[in-house]
């Protein structure tokens, strides 16, 4: 191409001479030589420049062309020329505009794409036919706590049953499975739900894993519940049908021993009753639509009700009460009938639990972000592995004990809900001798005080 432009270079050059020698051709006196040299000098200089801009343009092209290769888009040649140079720099640039155009959308649907997996609970990964991952989220690393993108599937995800799931789909085959991954660090193991599924043009498969971990939770406490409400109610019903029984064949003829009967027969009526009442109670707390009004309350007027209501059965068993800070006790933001029977549930629990001839300390302090009251006694104390279980339904750290003493199992699972929709924390610490717990309930001026509180 260059010889080609040299040529077209040196045919302007000899028109031009032409035209000179033709003037001194004619002119009076001019030699020959003289025309033919002319003519030689300037075809050669009009060669060479021409010659030499196409090869400047054709390095300007070849750039641009270089740097498309590389994946940079935005470089131009902005070539003005006319003729076919021109023509291929204008078209070099056109390429290289709808290129760069399709690259920022490819970048903006993937950039959207990202954002959209990111946002998912779910975690998602992409393989390709080698079982490598191509395309993850955030998800699945913070599961793993892996950068596992260029990672086998394998390495990702530690499970027998998933590895065969990809090699399934890797046939055309999809499949829904469970499995447990290990948490990190000995935290807690996580049961997942994945769903794999062959790419559409089969080289590769896509995999949705949902954390089903608390859905498995809520399944074991709702067969649990359903068990332990069942043995609860059980309970009651065998010995009231048991003496009734006995009653209808023969204890009629005997006064005495059918009194006996009765009496026992309306004590288990009496616990099947606050057994279905505290059912019916612990249902609608835990419900989202309850809603408590909160305002000031006088946390020691409450408790002082409390304390005469379950007088007589605090005398019954000689108890001595201690009470301090009733005078100097600050309004809390509570509800009152809610907050009444949680401190009824809390004082009654500490009253069942202490020995004859025992102590009980209820007190109330403020503290800088709220009110603390604590109602502790001495006892047995609860043992160390039964306290994190200790405001579960139906959870009795002795059972024997606390079904004697008449408790339904869900007195302290009734306060635990209850002080969350007040906005407050119950917690509990035992030894041996001695058991305290700790109500914090938030001042009615505290920045967080809300006028409903509705959260459990």
């Amino acid at each position: 191409m260059i010889r080609r432009y040299t040529v077209f270079g040196a045919v302007v050059a000899l028109i031009v001479v032409g035209l000179y020698a033709y003037w001194q051709a004619t002119a009076p006196g001019t030699r020959p030589w003289v025309i033919v040299a002319t003519g030689v000098v300037f075809g050669a200089v009009a060669g060479w420049l021409v010659s030499r801009r196409d090869m400047r343009d054709i390095q300007r092209l070849q750039g641009v062309l270089d740097a498309m290769v590389d994946g940079d888009f935005g470089a131009r040649v902005r070539m003005r020329r006319p003729g076919p140079l021109g023509h291929l720099g204008r078209s070099l640039d056109a390429l290289a505009e709808r290129l760069s155009l399709g690259e920022k959308k490819k970048h903006s649907r993937k950039e959207r794409l990202g954002t959209i997996l990111d946002a998912m609970s779910e975690a998602v990964l992409v393989t390709d036919s080698a079982g490598r991952i191509t395309l993850c989220n955030e998800v699945l690393e913070r599961w793993v706590g892996l950068d596992v993108e260029g990672r086998t599937a394998v390495e990702a995800i530690r499970h027998p049953d998933f590895h065969v799931a990809i090699e399934a789909a890797q046939r055309g085959t999809s499949s829904v499975l469970e499995i447990d991954l290990d948490g990190l660090d000995g935290r807690k193991t996580l049961s997942l739900r994945a769903s794999v599924a062959p790419l559409k043009n089969h080289r590769g498969v896509v995999s949705v894993l949902s954390d089903v971990t608390a859905e498995r939770v809520a399944d074991r406490v709702r067969r649990d519940f359903v068990a332990n409400a069942g043995h609860e109610l059980r309970t009651p019903l065998t010995a009231i049908r048991g003496f009734a029984e006995t009653l209808r064949q023969s204890a009629l003829d005997d006064p005495k021993a059918a009194r006996e009967f009765l009496d026992i027969i309306l004590r288990h009526t009496e616990r099947l009753q606050a057994l279905v009442d505290d059912l019916a109670d612990l249902s609608r707390f835990e419900g989202e639509d309850l809603k408590l009004e909160l305002g000031p309350v006088a946390p020691e007027a409450l408790l002082g009700e409390v304390m005469r209501g379950l007088e007589a059965q605090a005398r019954a068993k000689d108890l001595r009460m201690v009470c301090s800070g009733f005078e100097k006790a600050p309004r809390v933001l509570a509800e009152e009938r809610a907050l009444e029977q949680v401190l009824v549930n809390l004082v009654d629990n500490a009253i069942k639990y202490t020995p004859h001839g025992g102590e009980m300390h209820i007190s109330i302090v403020e503290e800088a972000n709220g009110a603390v009251i604590e109602v502790a006694n001495t006892g047995p104390g609860i043992p160390a592995k039964h306290l994190p279980r200790i405001f579960e339904r139906f959870y009795r750290a002795d059972a024997g004990r606390s079904r004697e003493l008449g408790g339904t199992g869900l007195g302290l699972s009734i306060v635990k809900h209850l002080v969350a929709k007040l906005g407050g924390e119950i917690t509990v610490d035992s030894r041996e001798g001695w058991t305290r717990f700790r109500l914090g309930l938030r001042l009615p001026d505290s920045p967080k005080s809300d006028t409903q509180v509705s959260q459990g």
